[in-house]
């Protein structure tokens, strides 16, 4: 499928769900494995003991390690997922697919460490660059980040004649 292509089966597909039924997105319970469904399991049993409310904090500081596992699944399941089913459904072969998988990977580690280094970084320093961020109107938009190319890369491409 030629670029010009999947942009006007994407525009269709938008027109068409301009105006989408609220839907919820669930994970099977089937498709977990036993230790998974076990912990799922008691997770439940700790939130319908205090239902219709949430549980109190003491209760949920001493049970983190299980709402932590969980959500490590839920998130490890629904990265599988969206990797599985978004080249599925938008690429034609195994070298695009895999073209997915290694950019979305990239991002994903990139992401991680920008996450890590915004953890480490003094509560002064983050809140003045929130409010940076904030003012310059950047927290409602994305925009592409310029990509850089590491400098032996640079070098060998000077060395080949080709302009930077």
């Amino acid at each position: 499928m030629k670029p010009w292509q999947l942009n006007r089966r994407v525009n269709s597909l938008s027109e068409d769900l301009t105006d989408p039924v609220k839907t919820e997105t669930r994970i099977d319970f089937s498709c977990l494995t036993e230790p998974e469904r076990v912990l799922f399991g008691k997770v439940r049993e700790i939130m319908d003991k205090y239902a219709p409310g949430s549980p109190p904090q003491d209760v949920i500081v001493k049970n983190a390690d299980l709402w932590n596992k969980g959500l490590e699944i839920f998130a490890r399941r629904s990265v599988e997922l969206f990797v599985e089913v978004l080249p599925a459904s938008l690429c034609c072969d195994e070298l695009e697919k895999w073209y997915f998988k290694l950019y979305f990977y990239n991002f994903w580690l990139d992401w991680l460490e920008s996450i890590q280094q915004l953890r480490k970084m003094p509560k002064e320093h983050r809140d003045a660059l929130l409010l940076e961020r904030r003012e310059m109107g950047l927290l409602d938009v994305v925009f592409r980040i310029p990509r850089s190319q590491p400098e032996t890369i640079k070098k060998q491409k000077i060395g080949e004649g080709h302009p930077q």
